[in-house]
Order: C-alpha cells, then sequence, then structure tokens
C-alpha cells in the first residue's frame, strides 16, 4: 500500500511536468495566453518537488501514521509562526499608517484568500514564506527609525514567541513561572553568539553541494518534525530559528533590509542623486534574492546532473542547447506565420 501511494505521487509528478511542457510548448508556437509562462514553471516545480518527495519516500524507511501526524503538526507550527511573524510586520505597517495591499503565507496552490480593509489575504499550502506589500512611496518616504521599526517587527514577534513558548513549556515540566522565565532568558542570550558563530564557520562548500538538493530538503524538513512532539518546545525553537534567521544582513531578509535602509540614508545625506540610491537599493535587493535563491537552483541542477553522469558543466550546455533549440523554433514559427524569409 505505501508503494502505491508513491507510486502516485511520482505519477501526479509526471503529469505535472508534462502540463508545465503542454503550456511551454503553447507559448513556443504562438498560441498561449499571457499567463502561459507562469503557469508553465509553476506546474513544472509542483511537479519536481513531488518528484522529489516519491524520491526521498522511496530511498528511506516508510513513513510510519505518527510520523505523518508529527509531519502534520510541523506544517502547521512552521504555518503559525510564520504567520505571526508577518502578523508583526502588518500590525506596524498599520501603525505607521502604511497601506498594505497584500498579505501573503506560503508559497504553492492557493489555499483560500479574501479581502479586508483594501488587504488581499492569501494563504499558500506550503508554509516557506511570507510577505506584507505596502505603498512603496509610502515607505521610502518614512523616517529611518520608523522604516528599521517596520522591518524589525516580524522579529520581535517571534522573539515574543520564543519566550511565550518555552516558558510555558518549562511550566508544564513543574518549574515555577519565574524561574521558567529566567531560565528562558538566560537560554536566549547563549543562543544569540551560537548561532552567529555557526553563520561564521559555514563553508561555500556547505552549501552549494548536490548533496542539498531538493530531495535532501524535503529529508531535513521531515526529520525536523520530531521537534514538534511536544507543540511548545517546537513552537519555540522554530520561532528563534526564523528569528534570528531573518537578521541575517542579506538585503531580501529582514536584517538586511534594516542595514540597506541605513546605507540608503547615509547615501541621501552624501547628496547623492535619488535615482542613483534606488538604482543601488534594487540592485541590492536582487543580489539578496540571487543569494538566497540561487543555491537552491544549482544544488539541484548539480544533483540532476551527478544523476545523468555529466559534470554540471557539460549538463549546463545541453540545458543551453534546449532553450536555444526552442528559441530558434518560436522564431521560426513567427516567420512562417508572417510569411518572412529569415535573413
Amino acid at each position: 500500500m505505501y508503494y502505491i501511494f508513491v507510486g502516485l505521487i511520482a505519477i501526479s509528478s509526471i503529469i505535472l511536468i508534462l502540463i508545465g511542457a503542454y503550456f511551454m510548448v503553447l507559448e513556443v508556437i504562438g498560441k498561449g495566453k499571457a499567463d502561459n509562462n507562469e503557469k508553465s514553471i509553476k506546474f513544472s516545480l509542483y511537479g519536481f518537488v513531488l518528484g522529489a518527495l516519491a524520491g526521498y519516500l522511496i530511498n528511506t524507511p516508510p513513513l510510519t501514521a505518527e510520523n505523518i501526524v508529527l509531519i502534520g503538526k510541523l506544517i502547521f507550527t512552521a504555518y503559525l509562526i510564520i504567520t505571526l511573524h508577518e502578523l508583526g510586520h502588518f500590525i506596524a505597517a498599520k501603525c505607521l499608517k502604511l497601506k498594505t495591499s497584500t498579505f501573503s503565507i506560503g508559497i504553492g496552490p492557493k489555499l483560500f484568500t479574501f479581502d479586508r480593509s483594501n488587504t488581499v489575504f492569501k494563504f499558500h499550502l506550503f508554509p516557506m514564506k511570507g510577505f506584507v506589500q505596502v505603498d512603496t512611496k509610502q515607505e521610502e518616504k518614512l523616517p529611518l527609525l520608523f522604516k528599521c521599526t517596520f522591518y524589525l517587527a516580524g522579529i520581535l514577534v517571534n522573539i515574543i514567541s520564543f519566550f511565550i513558548g518555552l516558558t510555558v513549556y518549562f511550566i508544564q515540566q513543574g518549574h515555577p513561572v519565574i524561574d521558567s522565565f529566567m531560565i528562558v532568558t538566560k537560554k536566549f542570550i547563549a543562543f544569540i553568539p551560537k548561532f552567529y558563530s555557526l553563520l561564521t564557520q559555514l563553508q561555500f562548500s556547505d552549501i552549494v553541494t548536490p548533496e542539498h538538493d531538493l530531495e535532501h530538503s524535503i529529508g531535513v524538513y521531515i526529520s525536523m518534525a520530531d521537534i514538534t512532539q511536544e507543540f511548545w518546545l517546537g513552537f519555540a525553537v522554530l520561532s528563534i530559528i526564523i528569528a534570528f534567521f531573518n537578521t541575517i544582513p542579506i538585503p531580501i531578509l529582514d536584517g538586511g533590509r534594516v542595514i540597506l535602509a541605513i546605507f540608503t540614508s547615509l547615501l541621501g545625506l552624501l547628496s547623492i542623486p535619488k535615482k542613483i540610491i534606488e538604482t543601488t537599493f534594487y540592485t541590492l535587493l536582487a543580489m539578496g534574492a540571487v543569494i538566497i535563491y540561487s543555491p537552491i537552483i544549482i544544488n539541484n541542477l548539480w544533483a540532476t546532473s551527478v544523476s545523468l553522469n555529466m559534470s554540471l558543466f557539460e549538463f549546463l550546455l545541453w540545458i543551453g542547447v534546449g532553450v536555444t533549440a526552442l528559441i530558434n523554433l518560436q522564431i521560426f514559427i513567427e516567420n512562417r506565420k508572417d510569411k518572412r524569409t529569415p535573413v
């Protein structure tokens, strides 16, 4: 029964990838709609994720009912923590009179959406990220202190969640309330140098490696489910991890946005033209996105090349050949439609 279930996941993966390919073909032959590129990427990604899940389930011992319950608890806990993080930003935005157009939690298939007070609230299946979209012009006009307050509000909520969660956990273990709070405070202080020490010890090969492909990442998430055996303990641990991860000074993360706000404010004090400041700001944001997401792409391409007995460079060349062929096919079809002779 277990392997029938895994087989169904694998078949679903193949179907989704084929649907993505179908939308890509429609785009190439010029019969696609405006959102065909988006659909092609979306269905292909869903297919690859399900394929990686099927690969993990085949290569590891079968999941027990207890494992599945723990995974469900992990997803719920992560969803709750990310929602609280974004609520921190949302409440700060409202206090600062910023217009909020979108409040979004998760990625992947949409669970539900609703409009309230000129804000669209979106909730997706996988609790991997979230964001609050505010009016950019209003945000830029905020004083530096208020900008930093908005950017750090989510982290502050996660730290409060950590204190609440771990304090409740120790109270459940029989400790008095004050003693529990003091224990949590000591653990919080001790965690700070340990976290940043771990960051400084990271090597490039720890981040960019074929061993950290999508299948491995799914395995890591599933293995984390054990911490949710005790809800309040898992809630506290995940809260502090998300809080401190967001303090890393990469522009796309909250801590990086604070550094970027301070940097751009200094440029303004030096009378640097606004256009140059804006260009610098968005360039650094784009670089932050590359730093966060490029290892995921490289690791999965690298792992695929290894499975095909190719070097990463060779595999990328073949991808380039395929993309070039598709572009030339599209040009050929468009020329035939317009009855033009290629030069």
